[in-house]
């Protein structure tokens, strides 16, 4: 099995690599596994500018793609991802996020059907579950399956043994469940509702004729009910509809928020 776990810490040792490497000793308990550490403190990733290149001609045209090029080639070559990142000041540090500015196109392009992700984040106290859901949405935004979410307290992934041991317990569970589980569930309510927003945008780019109207074109989603093949029950259909009908109405481009 070939992982690839893109950090967002400042630290190379931190509690995040510490974390990761658990679950890499409890992959290779069945399998020979190969984990790809990806620091993106060494990368020299500049901050998003926000030029739209990658929206409007493709990702290729980033003036970063020297770097996310080689990101994306990283995971699409992984059989599963770990999107890591300590909690810092109840969100993502600045380069996880500045990684996820830089790929933002993915949610209007998304690519990795079929490969699951891990979401895993460490912090001193609080801010665990705003910073997971953070990144649970961008990973189901790109297409990805989430395989498991990991949380930990780092000061006591350093100090107490007994606290140490259940985690590597919980990971060496989560691990055997993401092995044997090979079966397509239905997408979630919060994955059929990502992609009628996705689609409706798509749709009302037709006019422009840009690289998203395309991509979409070319892949029939413009008028399916999910990306994938994957069963949609019918109360799913149903819900999945009122959504698309309640996205149109809703992305007029003329949102105000005024407090």
């Amino acid at each position: 099995m070939k992982i690839t776990a893109i950090i967002g810490s400042p630290r190379k040792n931190g509690d995040c690599f510490k974390t990761i490497k658990m679950l890499e000793n409890s992959f290779n308990r069945i399998s020979e596994t190969q984990v790809d550490y990806v620091f993106l403190k060494d990368l020299d990733l500049g901050f998003c500018k926000s030029c739209l290149l990658c929206y409007t001609k493709g990702e290729q045209y980033c003036p970063h793609n020297q770097v996310t090029g080689l990101l994306l080639e990283k995971m699409t070559d992984s059989d599963i991802v770990i999107f890591a990142c300590p909690v810092y000041e109840q969100h993502v540090t600045a380069l996880m996020k500045n990684f996820y500015d830089n790929f933002s196109f993915m949610f209007h392009r998304p690519r990795f059907f079929g490969k699951k992700a891990i979401l895993l984040s460490s912090t001193g106290g609080s801010g665990l579950k705003g910073t997971l859901s953070y990144m649970k949405m961008t990973a189901i935004g790109w297409g990805f399956d989430i395989a498991g979410v990991v949380g930990v307290c780092g000061s006591s992934l350093s100090t107490d043994e007994e606290y140490k041991m259940n985690v590597q317990s919980k990971i060496d569970r989560l691990v055997d469940k993401i092995c044997k589980n090979n079966k397509e569930g239905q997408p979630s309510l919060y994955q059929l509702a990502m992609f009628r927003a996705m689609q409706c945008k798509a749709i009302k780019s037709a006019q422009k004729k840009n690289v998203e109207y395309t991509y979409w074109l070319e892949r029939g989603w413009l008028d399916k009910n999910y990306y994938t093949s994957k069963k949609i029950g019918l109360a799913r259909k149903i819900y999945s509809e009122f959504l698309k009908h309640v996205m149109k109405k809703m992305m007029n481009g003329k949102n105000i928020l005024i407090n």
